[in-house]
Protein backbone atom coordinates (compact mmCIF):
# COMPACT_ATOMS: atom_id res chain seq x y z
CA UNK A 1 0.00 0.00 0.00
CA UNK A 2 1.00 3.40 -0.75
CA UNK A 3 2.18 6.11 2.08
CA UNK A 4 -0.01 9.40 1.94
CA UNK A 5 1.90 12.22 0.80
CA UNK A 6 5.67 13.47 0.54
CA UNK A 7 7.26 16.33 0.46
CA UNK A 8 10.48 17.81 -1.26
CA UNK A 9 13.12 20.77 -2.06
CA UNK A 10 15.89 21.30 -4.23
CA UNK A 11 19.17 23.17 -2.71
CA UNK A 12 22.57 24.71 -2.62
CA UNK A 13 23.96 26.32 -0.16
CA UNK A 14 20.52 27.20 1.73
CA UNK A 15 21.36 28.22 5.08
CA UNK A 16 18.83 31.10 5.66
CA UNK A 17 15.73 29.61 3.96
CA UNK A 18 16.59 25.78 4.52
CA UNK A 19 16.15 25.81 7.99
CA UNK A 20 12.61 27.71 7.59
CA UNK A 21 11.45 25.10 5.41
CA UNK A 22 12.33 22.38 7.34
CA UNK A 23 10.87 23.83 10.81
CA UNK A 24 7.54 24.46 8.50
CA UNK A 25 7.17 21.36 6.40
CA UNK A 26 8.14 19.06 9.60
CA UNK A 27 5.32 20.04 11.38
CA UNK A 28 3.28 18.63 8.78
CA UNK A 29 5.58 15.73 7.72
CA UNK A 30 7.34 13.13 9.05
CA UNK A 31 11.15 13.28 9.00
CA UNK A 32 10.67 9.84 6.91
CA UNK A 33 8.88 11.66 4.28
CA UNK A 34 11.08 14.93 3.69
CA UNK A 35 13.43 14.92 1.21
CA UNK A 36 16.14 17.15 0.19
CA UNK A 37 17.71 17.09 -3.62
CA UNK A 38 21.35 19.02 -2.30
CA UNK A 39 23.12 19.79 -4.88
CA UNK A 40 26.33 19.60 -2.94
CA UNK A 41 25.92 22.49 -0.77
CA UNK A 42 29.19 23.31 1.07
CA UNK A 43 27.95 25.11 3.62
CA UNK A 44 26.77 22.62 6.07
CA UNK A 45 23.19 23.55 5.51
CA UNK A 46 22.60 20.12 4.49
CA UNK A 47 24.62 18.14 7.18
CA UNK A 48 23.20 15.65 9.62
CA UNK A 49 19.78 16.53 9.08
CA UNK A 50 17.24 13.55 10.49
CA UNK A 51 15.32 14.02 7.25
CA UNK A 52 16.17 12.11 3.27
CA UNK A 53 19.16 13.83 1.76
CA UNK A 54 19.98 12.99 -1.92
CA UNK A 55 22.74 14.35 -3.62
CA UNK A 56 22.47 15.95 -7.12
CA UNK A 57 24.98 17.21 -9.89
CA UNK A 58 25.34 19.60 -12.16
CA UNK A 59 27.90 21.88 -13.36
CA UNK A 60 26.14 25.48 -13.11
CA UNK A 61 23.57 26.87 -10.50
CA UNK A 62 20.57 28.51 -11.85
CA UNK A 63 20.12 25.70 -14.62
CA UNK A 64 16.61 26.06 -14.89
CA UNK A 65 15.96 23.23 -17.31
CA UNK A 66 17.60 20.93 -15.35
CA UNK A 67 16.11 22.10 -11.99
CA UNK A 68 13.05 21.12 -14.03
CA UNK A 69 14.01 17.85 -15.41
CA UNK A 70 15.94 16.86 -11.67
CA UNK A 71 12.32 17.90 -10.08
CA UNK A 72 9.95 16.10 -12.40
CA UNK A 73 12.01 12.72 -12.63
CA UNK A 74 11.99 12.71 -8.48
CA UNK A 75 8.74 13.57 -8.30
CA UNK A 76 7.65 10.80 -10.58
CA UNK A 77 10.09 8.11 -8.58
CA UNK A 78 8.07 9.05 -5.36
CA UNK A 79 5.03 8.52 -7.15
CA UNK A 80 5.83 5.22 -6.95
CA UNK A 81 5.34 4.67 -2.94
CA UNK A 82 3.17 8.08 -2.12
CA UNK A 83 -0.43 9.06 -2.93
CA UNK A 84 0.58 12.36 -3.50
CA UNK A 85 3.75 14.43 -4.10
CA UNK A 86 4.57 18.14 -2.53
CA UNK A 87 7.40 19.66 -4.48
CA UNK A 88 8.16 23.38 -2.87
CA UNK A 89 11.29 25.39 -3.49
CA UNK A 90 13.74 26.15 -0.58
CA UNK A 91 12.08 29.80 -0.36
CA UNK A 92 8.41 28.69 -0.97
CA UNK A 93 6.19 27.76 2.20
CA UNK A 94 2.38 26.02 1.18
CA UNK A 95 0.19 26.58 3.80
CA UNK A 96 -3.95 26.44 4.37
CA UNK A 97 -6.08 28.30 6.80
CA UNK A 98 -8.89 26.17 7.53
CA UNK A 99 -7.20 23.40 8.24
CA UNK A 100 -3.19 22.40 9.01
CA UNK A 101 -1.71 21.47 6.25
CA UNK A 102 -1.95 18.23 6.58
CA UNK A 103 -5.32 17.69 7.08
CA UNK A 104 -5.51 19.82 3.63
CA UNK A 105 -3.25 17.42 2.00
CA UNK A 106 -5.63 14.36 3.22
CA UNK A 107 -8.84 15.73 2.02
CA UNK A 108 -6.89 16.39 -1.54
CA UNK A 109 -6.05 12.57 -1.39
CA UNK A 110 -9.58 11.49 -0.66
CA UNK A 111 -10.85 14.01 -3.49
CA UNK A 112 -11.11 13.50 -7.27
CA UNK A 113 -8.96 15.89 -8.29
CA UNK A 114 -5.23 14.78 -9.99
CA UNK A 115 -2.93 17.85 -8.27
CA UNK A 116 -3.83 21.15 -7.14
CA UNK A 117 -2.34 24.89 -7.94
CA UNK A 118 -1.99 27.13 -4.81
CA UNK A 119 -2.30 31.03 -4.88
CA UNK A 120 0.92 32.23 -3.93
CA UNK A 121 2.00 35.38 -2.55
CA UNK A 122 5.35 37.46 -1.92
CA UNK A 123 6.37 38.70 1.31
CA UNK A 124 8.36 42.07 0.82
CA UNK A 125 10.61 43.99 3.73
CA UNK A 126 9.07 47.56 4.04
CA UNK A 127 12.82 48.77 4.02
CA UNK A 128 11.42 52.38 5.25
CA UNK A 129 9.46 51.07 8.66
CA UNK A 130 10.72 47.52 9.05
CA UNK A 131 14.15 46.37 10.12
CA UNK A 132 16.27 43.55 8.79
CA UNK A 133 15.90 39.84 10.78
CA UNK A 134 17.48 38.28 13.27
CA UNK A 135 18.28 35.17 14.45
CA UNK A 136 14.83 33.97 16.03
CA UNK A 137 13.03 36.38 14.78
CA UNK A 138 9.35 35.22 14.15
CA UNK A 139 8.96 36.37 10.66
CA UNK A 140 5.37 37.87 10.44
CA UNK A 141 5.91 39.50 13.53
CA UNK A 142 8.18 41.75 11.53
CA UNK A 143 7.02 41.80 7.92
CA UNK A 144 3.49 42.88 7.68
CA UNK A 145 3.22 43.20 3.36
CA UNK A 146 2.93 41.57 0.50
CA UNK A 147 2.34 41.74 -3.08
CA UNK A 148 0.24 39.57 -5.64
CA UNK A 149 2.19 37.81 -8.38
CA UNK A 150 0.07 35.68 -10.59
CA UNK A 151 3.30 33.45 -11.77
CA UNK A 152 3.88 32.44 -8.15
CA UNK A 153 0.56 30.95 -8.44
CA UNK A 154 2.16 27.10 -8.82
CA UNK A 155 0.90 23.58 -8.64
CA UNK A 156 2.62 22.30 -6.86
CA UNK A 157 0.96 19.42 -5.13
CA UNK A 158 0.01 15.95 -7.44
CA UNK A 159 -1.24 12.12 -7.62
CA UNK A 160 0.59 12.18 -11.15
CA UNK A 161 3.72 12.72 -12.88
CA UNK A 162 3.39 16.41 -13.96
CA UNK A 163 5.55 18.55 -16.63
CA UNK A 164 6.68 22.17 -15.53
CA UNK A 165 8.13 25.29 -17.79
CA UNK A 166 10.52 26.58 -16.80
CA UNK A 167 10.62 28.03 -12.97
CA UNK A 168 7.90 25.92 -12.14
CA UNK A 169 5.44 28.66 -12.53
CA UNK A 170 2.88 27.12 -14.89
CA UNK A 171 2.48 23.61 -16.38
CA UNK A 172 2.99 22.09 -19.58
CA UNK A 173 0.11 20.87 -21.41
CA UNK A 174 -2.42 21.19 -18.25
CA UNK A 175 -4.43 23.88 -16.35
CA UNK A 176 -4.14 25.75 -13.16
CA UNK A 177 -6.60 24.21 -11.22
CA UNK A 178 -6.63 26.23 -7.92
CA UNK A 179 -7.50 25.00 -4.36
CA UNK A 180 -9.44 27.23 -2.27
CA UNK A 181 -7.20 26.93 0.68
CA UNK A 182 -3.99 26.22 -0.85
CA UNK A 183 -1.67 29.27 -0.11
CA UNK A 184 2.11 29.90 -1.03
CA UNK A 185 3.77 32.54 0.61
CA UNK A 186 7.04 32.93 -0.74
CA UNK A 187 9.92 34.47 0.68
CA UNK A 188 12.47 35.96 -1.77
CA UNK A 189 11.98 39.16 -0.83
CA UNK A 190 11.20 38.67 2.47
CA UNK A 191 14.38 40.34 3.87
CA UNK A 192 16.27 42.57 1.64
CA UNK A 193 19.86 41.97 3.68
CA UNK A 194 19.22 38.38 3.21
CA UNK A 195 18.65 38.49 -0.63
CA UNK A 196 21.87 40.76 -1.03
CA UNK A 197 23.99 38.45 0.99
CA UNK A 198 23.01 35.13 -1.15
CA UNK A 199 23.05 36.98 -4.72
CA UNK A 200 26.55 37.55 -3.61
CA UNK A 201 27.28 34.13 -1.69
CA UNK A 202 26.45 32.62 -5.09
CA UNK A 203 28.63 34.37 -7.19
CA UNK A 204 32.00 31.74 -7.07
CA UNK A 205 29.09 29.24 -8.71
CA UNK A 206 29.83 28.82 -11.89
CA UNK A 207 26.17 30.48 -13.37
CA UNK A 208 24.12 29.32 -16.72
CA UNK A 209 23.01 32.25 -18.54
CA UNK A 210 19.37 31.28 -19.53
CA UNK A 211 17.69 33.94 -18.86
CA UNK A 212 17.17 34.23 -15.21
CA UNK A 213 20.18 37.51 -15.53
CA UNK A 214 19.01 38.88 -12.00
CA UNK A 215 20.50 36.42 -10.36
CA UNK A 216 23.88 37.32 -11.35
CA UNK A 217 23.76 41.31 -10.10
CA UNK A 218 25.48 41.16 -6.49
CA UNK A 219 26.27 45.11 -6.31
CA UNK A 220 24.28 46.36 -2.85
CA UNK A 221 22.29 49.50 -5.56
CA UNK A 222 21.67 46.35 -8.38
CA UNK A 223 20.23 44.37 -6.43
CA UNK A 224 18.05 46.68 -4.53
CA UNK A 225 16.90 47.59 -7.95
CA UNK A 226 16.08 44.09 -8.52
CA UNK A 227 14.02 44.08 -5.40
CA UNK A 228 12.15 46.48 -5.92
CA UNK A 229 10.83 45.38 -9.12
CA UNK A 230 7.42 43.55 -8.40
CA UNK A 231 4.60 42.87 -9.66
CA UNK A 232 1.85 44.42 -8.09
CA UNK A 233 1.40 47.34 -5.14
CA UNK A 234 2.44 45.71 -1.88
CA UNK A 235 -0.69 45.57 0.42
CA UNK A 236 -1.00 44.57 4.06
CA UNK A 237 -1.48 40.28 5.32
CA UNK A 238 -4.20 39.81 6.73
CA UNK A 239 -4.08 38.84 10.33
CA UNK A 240 -5.68 35.04 9.16
CA UNK A 241 -2.76 34.22 6.76
CA UNK A 242 -0.51 35.85 9.71
CA UNK A 243 -1.90 33.55 12.09
CA UNK A 244 -1.41 30.70 9.73
CA UNK A 245 2.56 31.45 9.40
CA UNK A 246 3.29 32.67 12.93
CA UNK A 247 5.26 29.35 13.70
CA UNK A 248 8.14 30.31 10.56
CA UNK A 249 10.96 31.82 12.57
CA UNK A 250 14.46 33.26 10.78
Amino acid sequence: MKKKCAVFTTVKNESVFLPIWLRHYQQYFSNDDIYILDHFSTDGSTANLPVNVRLVSNDYVNDHEWLVKIAQDFQRQLLETYQCVVFAESDEIIYSLEKPLNETLNDFIQGDDLYATCSGYSVIQDTQSESALSSGDYIFEKRNVWYKDAAEDKTLISKVPLEWNWGFHSLKGRNNNYHRDLYIAHLHRFDFETMLKRHQERTSFQQKNDGGGHHWKTNRDNVFEVFRQVASQPFLITEQHKRALKHLTY
